[in-house]
């Protein structure tokens, strides 16, 4: 009796064990990237996937997100690239626009470092992220041209956390990759050939995953901040079979030192519903090391879906086969009782 006690307190101890340790940190220290560093990563599967996001925010108020893709759907269709647009307040009205193509015709220039997601249509990325970077978004939709092209003028140079590379559980694992952490921006908007030239602040970061988000992660917070001296950002993700668990990394620069941190855990305080679903609203995050960080999801302005663009059929198929539908919420925060001072982007799985 006393022997079998033993063994099961083990087991559970191993158990307990286990589960603290789902997600692996990469080593806690900033490793500033190269240039190569931007491509599409050498890895490939089933379930596959890498984001290249990009967030403006110009003068007169608009904001751009721009997001870039690669897909594998393991069967159920063949991978796919895409190019989603969110610009939002332009002259008061918001648009939305997405265009996918098959992956074979995406082609990446090395010497350029041009991913062009099919030479026949106007949606790329270009350039060195520490030096002439910019993205191209050319299309049309329900009687709208859009022609939007932004430049990253000033970017702090790429970085990431160790080799950038978060294990979860024994088989699958995220790369976060800082690309712009902060970078004053120029270049222009076009609707139906209404061309104004803006200029602003942007950021962007690079992730891949090896299996499908709605299998992964509960819910990721990602954030944005211009400072006095300097900037404050992050990319946390609530793992699902963790949710006690983050995995990302929050960063800041005070004009002297990059400083990384990663979160202990993130506590939701209350939730609101907001545009038809209840979300978190306000948030605690208590790092590793350092002070928490307090949240409060104030100002929600967008609220979209990566399967937005699909029939009533085609959806219900597809939220079937990934496990949910994954929804972003877009807005600014209140961070540490400071009022409306950091763009946010919730995104959770329903």
């Amino acid at each position: 009796m006393k022997q079998t006690l033993i063994v099961v307190v083990l087991f559970c101890f191993q158990n307990i064990l286990f589960a603290q340790n789902y997600v692996q940190n990469p080593d806690n220290t900033v490793n500033y990237l190269e240039a190569e560093d931007i491509k599409p990563n050498e890895q490939q599967g089933a379930y596959y996937n890498e984001n290249w996001a990009y967030h403006v925010v110009l003068d007169n108020g608009a904001e751009i997100y721009v997001t870039y893709s690669i897909s594998h759907f393991s069967g159920l269709r063949s991978a796919a690239s895409s190019g989603r647009l969110s610009l939002l307040n332009w002259n008061r009205k918001d648009y939305n626009v997405a265009r996918e193509y098959g992956i074979d015709e995406m082609v990446y220039d090395e010497e350029n470092y041009k991913m062009n997601l099919n030479p026949e249509r106007g949606i790329w990325i270009e350039g060195k992220p520490g030096e002439d970077h910019r993205f191209y978004y050319r299309t049309e939709k329900d009687g709208i041209h859009y022609d939007i092209s932004i430049n990253f003028d000033d970017p702090f140079k790429a970085f990431t956390q160790g080799d950038g590379v978060f294990k979860l559980g024994s088989q699958d694992e995220v790369g976060l990759f800082t690309h712009i952490p902060f970078s004053k921006v120029s270049g222009f908007v076009a609707l139906n050939h209404d061309t104004v030239e803006v200029k602003g602040i942007g950021f962007m970061d690079h992730t891949y995953q090896t299996n499908v988000a709605t299998r992964l992660f509960d819910t990721s917070y990602k954030f944005n901040q211009k400072t006095e001296n300097g900037f404050y950002g992050g990319h946390l993700m609530v793992p699902k079979d963790q949710p006690n668990e983050v995995s990302g990394y929050a960063y800041s620069y005070d004009g002297k030192n990059l400083t990384i941190r990663n979160a202990k855990n993130i506590e939701v305080k209350n939730r609101k519903n907001i545009m038809g679903k209840n979300i978190p609203t306000s948030i605690k995050i208590n790092y590793k090391e350092g002070p928490p960080d307090n949240f409060l999801f104030n100002n929600v302005y967008e609220k979209i879906s990566m399967l937005d663009e699909l029939s009533g059929f085609k959806k219900m198929i597809a939220k079937r086969f990934v496990g949910g539908e994954i929804l972003f919420y877009r807005g600014k925060a209140d961070r540490n009782n400071q009022q409306n001072n950091v763009y946010f982007n919730l995104s959770l799985v329903d």
